[in-house]
């Protein structure tokens, strides 16, 4: 299985081959996991190993139920008796829901010889993130709003304000919703002010209350922005009104569907009648998904207001 779900148990399998074509074991075998930002998750590695009767060396990890959302990395280190050491990568999907076999019902690909779930589920993070630039709205440089407890602003000693528009969104799918500082990469709010001077510097952002954008403010070395700064701005995404989970999980299956027809369509023999063989109906096939896509984002994405027209029509 390429995609798990938090708190579930990833198992890593590898069976390792000499050079000679001999299954090879290895003085020691441990596995790394490393997040999107490029950080360690288990600490010091996993130790791999072999089972009576079984040549490959495995081992298993608990995943978090807070984990994020995303692309994992997959280090395997074997080493040999003479210090010798060998690497062999992989990738791991931690995703909000498993629609692989979606994927394959909307795609016609249904044939794990050809084309195995490890490749969808590649297509399917894909899909995730690009429909994830459609769906949110853009606040760029905003002013954000006053301390909603006190109606403080920045006056050399509060740091709490909300955002202008509202609520936060989890703009890169990590399913945790944080500003610049809380965490190393994957911030969903971020921005910069200017002191006296005309300086400019990050500011570190911690979302308190995503959903009321209520947020604390401060400089990156925790103190907060002086009363004499000329100017704060923050940068986000929000959700639009109409954004709904289960049609965005609709959308990114008929995306990733025909990203998967997109990609694989000049495979072998085999998988080409998978696809139904016929050239035609590849591209019918490929435009109704595509259709169907625009159709579904349509309804949890902020409606574009054209010429003459007013809200709501």
């Amino acid at each position: 299985m390429s995609i798990y779900s938090r708190g579930e148990t990833y198992v890593h399998r590898i069976l390792i081959i000499d050079r000679d074509g001999n299954t090879a074991y290895p003085s020691n075998c441990t596995m790394y996991i490393y997040d999107s930002c490029g950080s360690l998750i288990n600490t010091g590695g996993t130790s791999m190993a072999t089972s009576v009767g079984d040549p490959y060396f495995q081992c298993t990890y608990d995943l978090a139920s807070n984990i994020k959302y995303g692309e994992y990395t997959i280090q395997v280190i074997a080493t040999d008796s003479l210090g010798v050491k060998v690497h062999f990568d992989d990738v791991l999907y931690i995703f909000p829901w498993n629609i692989v076999h979606d994927v394959r019902r909307y795609s016609g690909i249904t044939s794990r010889k050809s084309i195995s779930d490890h490749d969808i589920s590649a297509q399917i993070w894909e899909a995730y993130q690009e429909a994830l630039d459609e769906v949110y709205e853009y606040w760029h440089d905003d002013i954000p709003n006053c301390n909603p407890d006190t109606g403080e602003w920045f006056n050399g000693t509060n740091t709490t304000f909300e955002t202008m528009h509202g609520p936060i969104a989890d703009k890169d799918g990590d399913g945790v919703i944080a500003g610049y500082g809380e965490q190393s990469c994957g911030t969903d709010i971020w921005g910069y002010w200017k002191d006296s001077d005309g300086d400019c510097h990050k500011l570190n952002i911690t979302v308190n209350e995503a959903h009321c954008g209520k947020i604390t403010i401060t400089q990156l070395d925790g103190t907060a922005i002086p009363s004499d700064a000329e100017w704060v701005r923050i940068s986000y995404y929000t959700e639009w009104e109409t954004y709904n989970e289960r049609k965005f999980r609709m959308a990114v299956a008929y995306l990733a569907a025909y990203k998967c027809v997109e990609a694989f369509k000049n495979l072998d023999k085999a998988t080409q009648a998978d696809l139904d063989s016929n050239k035609r109906d590849v591209e019918l096939a490929k435009n109704r998904m595509k259709n169907q896509y625009k159709k579904a984002i349509r309804k949890v994405k902020k409606p574009v207001i054209g010429a003459g027209m007013l809200p709501g029509k």
